[in-house]
């Protein structure tokens, strides 16, 4: 009585300094700001952004907003209609921030298009405005269209901001009915989300309190350590069973509990850090930033698991009925793997030279476009007006003041050498001269990807080489997203070798057994690959999000691997392999099965956010997960008893 009482007072001291300082950072966290113009998704330092910032000092530094107007059935434009466009369009001239708001030419009499230039420090909000002002002064008959990176990165980070609103409530609730469901009591089911809760809350917070604002790629960062936060308190929970059905009273159930997780839980998190830190080997800092934030995320989820979990169960759960274990099909389920072992082999043979054959063809895409749905208004209008222009983006060709491009006659002959490039639509306006003598040729692109652009671009700095036009550059947003795609893939492999050297090191040195710890990488490659040849198979490019899953998810699906090593090793001092491996599966396995399902359930419901990133994240991962569990429950207990007559020591 006297040990309870105790144990209740320091819960109770112990929360009356976590509240409040929870209940701070949380608003900072509700209050964070989101970076309209997704800045952290570009190369800072690059060599394209320093050639964007010598482009500006040509053409200026203004955001366009393309504007159309659209007579239906392509008609031509009414007299009456074209005077009311007009007076419109000298209304959206006078807005302040609006710098110039120009007639383009048409290639279709029934369609208006206009550029409307912004200045100042919020294009997004700007752009906005200058929508909604062509669509009250356009006649009733017309339809408006609008397209232009900042009406687009607009968007998105109106959908980032509202990620935080829709997804995490819907995952925390769906969350705690999976526990609810499994546990059929809700102090146990909570307990399996308060450290992460606590984790996400805190990580937020003080990101927030840094000045951080939210981008497309720090809006998973929530629903990553919620999911990965309650997969590691299943573990803790169902240690805290196994405590209980051996007659061991609340209280030294949870002490039971945190003994023996310790050390797998402590590799588990180290493992977890290091897939997560090495993305900050990445040129991109929105997947730099996230790398750091996540890793350091799940260290505080540790803290909050070990510091929370010992004192909240005796509280909460004292009364909670606990079943016998049910291990009849754990305690058989290696020999049912050993029955099958030649078809299992074979299919994963095949599965793994499969998409081993596909990774050459993968390509990466960076285009902000490509983070809304297809269905998003702003998305139908640009690729509508891209259909119908023929492309609605443009790049220039900058040519320095000392350059024999300079010469008239030399840059007009290579501009119409270049007019049979693919990806190419024609010129997109006059060549501008700057200040120091330097041009800037405007090029329209066609409707493509940045596995298609990258290649243009080279090649056209290529052939001006070839034609003594030394120092000619292409320079753009265009050029800066296609070229940062092709670094992010780059940056992905760096990571992903450091993530499998550092895991594998981990895995040896934390299980104190070099053929365990290279054992433990063979489930989890695995899928990774597995994923990744999907990927290349479908056609599909790898975009910030995919890029981030193989270094993002070996440092979470290894923790299942750690568990069943960790007690299999244990169990191997006085068991045969077979056996050893059955009793690691009776001890480990019900947490490894709930953890993964419980996993694969926060990134379904993830994957109804609004952000088509996080949604092609969410599914990714998601299958990672599961493929990694079939790696781990049947992989791998193949591996660890290759014969059924060798024993060899551990």
């Amino acid at each position: 009585m006297q040990r309870a009482s105790r144990s209740w007072l320091g819960l109770a001291a112990w929360l009356a300094l976590f509240l409040p300082a929870t209940a701070v950072l949380f608003a900072f966290q509700t209050g964070q700001s989101v970076d309209a113009s997704n800045r952290a998704l570009k190369i800072p330092d690059g060599t394209d952004a320093r050639n964007r910032a010598a482009l500006a000092e040509v053409v200026g530094d203004d955001h366009v907003v393309l504007l159309a107007f659209a007579v239906p059935g392509s008609l031509p434009m009414l007299p009456l209609d074209a005077n009311a466009l007009e007076h419109t369009r000298e209304r959206i001239a006078s807005l302040p921030g609006v710098t110039a708001c120009r007639a383009l030419p048409s290639p279709e009499p029934g369609l208006v298009l206009w550029a409307a230039s912004l200045a100042g420090d919020d294009p997004g909000g700007l752009a906005g405005a200058v929508v909604a002002a062509a669509r009250a002064g356009a006649p009733p008959t017309v339809r408006v269209l609008a397209t232009g990176l900042p009406l687009i990165e607009a968007k998105i980070a109106a959908r980032v901001a509202a990620e935080r609103r829709h997804i995490v409530p819907w995952l925390v609730v769906a969350l705690l009915l999976a526990a609810g469901a499994v546990y059929r009591h809700l102090g146990v089911a909570a307990a399996a989300l308060l450290p992460a809760l606590a984790g996400i809350t805190w990580t937020g917070g003080l990101i927030a309190l840094r000045g951080r604002p939210l981008d497309p790629v720090a809006a998973l960062l929530d629903p990553v350590l919620l999911t990965i936060g309650v997969a590691a308190s299943v573990h803790f929970v169902e240690a805290w069973r196994r405590g209980r059905r051996d007659g061991l009273d609340p209280r030294a159930a949870a002490d039971f509990a945190a003994a023996e997780q310790k050390q797998p839980a402590l590799l588990a998190t180290a493992t977890t850090m290091v897939g997560l830190l090495s993305l900050a080997t990445s040129p991109v800092p929105a997947v730099v930033d996230f790398g750091v934030h996540a890793a350091f995320g799940v260290a505080l989820v540790h803290v909050f698991t070990f510091a929370l979990l010992p004192a909240w169960l005796p509280f909460a759960a004292r009364h909670a009925r606990v079943p016998a274990a049910a291990t009849g099909v754990l305690a058989r389920w290696p020999q049912r793997c050993a029955r099958h072992r030649g078809p299992l082999l074979v299919l994963a043979a095949a599965l793994t030279s499969l998409a081993a054959a596909g990774l050459p063809l993968l390509h990466a895409d960076n285009d902000p476009l490509t983070m809304l749905p297809a269905s998003d208004p702003v998305r139908a209008d640009h690729d509508e007006l891209a259909a119908r222009l023929g492309g609605v983006e443009v790049f220039h060709l900058l040519v320095p003041a000392r350059s024999p491009g300079t010469d008239p006659s030399r840059l007009l002959a290579f501009l119409a050498a270049i007019q049979t490039q693919p990806g190419l639509a024609g010129l997109a306006g006059p060549v501008l001269r700057g200040d120091e003598g330097q041009l800037a040729a405007p090029l329209l692109l066609r409707p493509s990807g940045s596995a298609v652009r990258e290649p243009l671009f080279d090649g056209i700095e290529r052939a001006a080489t070839v034609m003594g036009l030394d120092g000619l550059v292409a320079a753009g947003p265009a050029v800066q997203i296609a070229r940062d795609s092709a670094a992010l893939l780059r940056g992905l492999l760096g990571s992903l070798w450091w993530t499998l050297l550092l895991l594998a090191a981990g895995l040896c040195i934390g299980l104190r057994s070099l053929r365990l710890g290279l054992l433990g990488m063979l489930p989890n490659v695995l899928p990774c690959l597995w994923i990744y040849g999907a990927i290349a198979w479908l056609d599909r490019p790898v975009s910030v999000a995919t890029a981030m899953i193989a270094c993002t998810m070996l440092g979470l699906i290894v923790d299942n691997t750690l568990h069943l090593l960790h007690h299999y090793r244990s169990e191997r001092r006085r068991l045969d392999r077979a056996a050893a491996t059955a009793a690691a599966l009776q001890r480990c396995g019900r947490g490894m099965v709930l953890s993964s399902a419980l996993l694969v359930l926060g990134f379904l419901v993830t994957a109804t956010s609004r952000l088509a990133t996080t949604v092609e994240f969410s599914l990714l991962a998601a299958s990672t997960i599961a493929a990694a569990l079939f790696g781990t429950i049947v992989l791998l207990p193949l591996a660890l008893q290759p014969a059924p007559e060798v024993d060899d020591a551990v």
